[in-house]
């Protein structure tokens, strides 16, 4: 009987390979020329640093805390109809590496690190203040998701061409506040901003690094999370016109709870806060006692519910209504739509927070004996299964609940059996805000230790797709490319940047969104760390 083990993946978590400089890669197949475009991705690359002889290597606990790497794939069109990739890397946290590895810390509040219990005294107090002054782009984690002209930023001008006419400048971001610049060509980190640039009112630790553009305007929705007595969330607008930051509403209160959110949803007229039972305790404070945001979470509660907050986006009215539905958890909405005056939200559910605890490095690298123990103690806990609920009666009127009644319940619509949809989802782009019909996933079938697949949902048939990946050949999140001018949602390709644990090398696979087969692939040579998101600019 194989192992999940026998999926070999410990080089994708760790490999400190960068090309700073272009560099042209072998294709095998074809990728289309109408795929054409640059193609980012960011997210960790390595978890340990080594330190001088007789000094205990530093290593990071949680993959959320990998160091950050960001690469570019600039696919160039050619008169035949395939495309050249050319490659280039950089490491996007060089100076934090080097603190490691002459302090035996970080010294930066992380998701999930735990605490070395050989830190003493000063390297705690050390921690604290470092926490406090870091404005450092060479410091500062920021490596969830990349942004291109991000509005009402001012970006400072780097040396080198952008390479691209429609990339002015590029962000990261992350669940904090935080926003770090880096050189659209070369990856350099460039510098360090906060939401509070946005507007004063922003002053919060914590947001989403989902943010939401209007396909239409152009214009930025996400939230600013402050802490304190009762947590506040500030919802706001960034105009893609004049820069300007609106705060759409405020949620406050007795009942609010402080949670870890990494994305909501929006429809044409309305943003969707879905308040997940991922509570952080001491009304988001705790986090500042532990350093980090995982030891500050909650226990789970499974009878605490889930609140739906619906916030007008046109029309000034603030928050119009809100919703209830049983604890659970979610990453990453997929996406919203109106129907009359219902709304609809689809999106990867787990019945709880082991997710989180299972991306330990611990719980995930094929060379951990606890990767299996793991997977054997939480059965399916971990594992999602893709929804849609409906949130019904929407009104354009403010919202007041009177007391003692009970909120309305969001009724869950659709449920389709774990192990199809997996997470990291995306969908055709121009189908934001509408129903979608195909979601592309990436999935843990049981055959690895972290992920084995990309997944393709039909949510009308309820049937599912996979890309027949070779053994050892984990994917990463699947971003969708449409072919111009095409008329049907899945008339277009998928690229996922892929590691084979045996070779230890990694390629980007160009994937027939219809047939789920590969077309090509453009070969790196060398690994890439499994990172989170990215994106494509044609």
């Amino acid at each position: 009987m194989e192992s999940i083990r026998d999926w070999p993946n410990e080089a994708g978590f760790q490999t400190l390979h960068e090309e700073r400089e272009p560099i042209e890669l072998d294709i095998k197949g074809k990728i289309p020329a109408w795929a054409a475009g640059t193609l980012y991705r960011t997210g960790p690359a390595s978890k340990k640093v080594t330190r001088a002889a007789g000094q205990k290597d530093f290593e990071v606990s949680h993959w959320f805390d990998g160091f950050g790497h960001t690469h570019r794939f600039e696919i160039v069109s050619q008169e035949d109809g395939s495309s050249r990739v050319r490659y280039n890397s950089r490491r996007a946290n060089d100076k934090l590496i080097e603190r490691a590895k002459e302090t035996g810390i970080t010294g930066t509040i992380t998701f999930g690190q735990k605490a070395d219990p050989c830190v003493g005294i000063f390297g705690k107090v050390m921690s604290v203040f470092t926490r406090a002054t870091n404005r450092d782009p060479g410091i500062a984690n920021v490596a969830v998701t990349i942004k291109p002209n991000y509005p009402g930023l001012t970006a400072i001008t780097s040396g080198s061409t952008p390479g691209h006419t429609k990339i002015r400048s590029l962000w990261a971001t992350t669940d904090g506040a935080g926003l770090k610049q880096l050189d659209p060509k070369t990856l350099e980190p460039l510098a360090l901003t906060s939401q509070k640039t946005l507007h004063p009112d922003l002053t919060g630790p914590l947001s989403c690094a989902h943010a939401h553009t209007d396909p239409k305007t152009g214009d930025v929705y996400n939230f600013n999370l402050a802490f304190g007595r009762h947590p506040t969330y500030r919802i706001f607008k960034t105009s893609a016109l004049t820069g300007e930051t609106e705060i759409l509403a405020t949620i406050s209160g007795s009942g609010v709870k402080a949670a870890y959110l990494h994305s909501f949803f929006l429809t044409p007229d309305y943003l969707i806060l879905a308040i997940w039972g991922s509570h952080i305790a001491g009304s988001g404070l705790k986090i500042i006692k532990e350093g980090n945001m995982l030891d500050a979470l909650s226990p789970w509660n499974s009878q605490e519910k889930n609140r739906w907050v619906v916030i007008d986006r046109k029309n000034g009215n603030g928050v119009v209504k809100e919703f209830e539905s049983d604890a659970s958890f979610c990453f990453h909405s997929v996406n919203a739509w109106q129907e009359g005056n219902d709304i609809i939200c689809e999106y990867p559910e787990y019945e709880n927070t082991d997710i989180i605890h299972g991306l330990y490095y611990r719980n995930m690298t094929s060379n951990s004996p606890n990767a299996e123990t793991f997977a054997r103690d939480k059965g399916e806990s971990y594992v999602p299964h893709m929804v849609r609920y409906r949130l019904s009666n929407i009104t354009k009127e403010k919202f007041g609940q009177e007391k003692g009644n009970s909120l309305p319940k969001a009724e869950k619509i659709l449920s389709l059996p774990k192990r199809y949809g997996g997470d990291l989802p995306t969908i055709n782009p121009s189908f934001a805000m509408r129903e979608t019909r195909y979601i592309y996933g990436i999935v843990n079938r049981g055959f690895s230790s972290f992920l084995d697949g990309i997944s393709k949902v039909d949510m009308k048939t309820k049937e599912v797709l996979y890309w027949d990946n070779p053994k050892g050949h984990t994917p990463g999140e699947a971003i969708f490319v449409a072919r111009p001018g095409a008329e049907v949602e899945d008339d277009g390709v998928l690229l996922s940047v892929v590691l084979d644990g045996f070779k230890e090398e990694s390629y980007l696979v160009c994937i027939d969104a219809v047939t789920m087969e590969e077309i090509g692939r453009a070969e790196v040579g060398a690994p890439i760390g499994f990172g989170f998101h990215g994106c494509h600019v044609p």
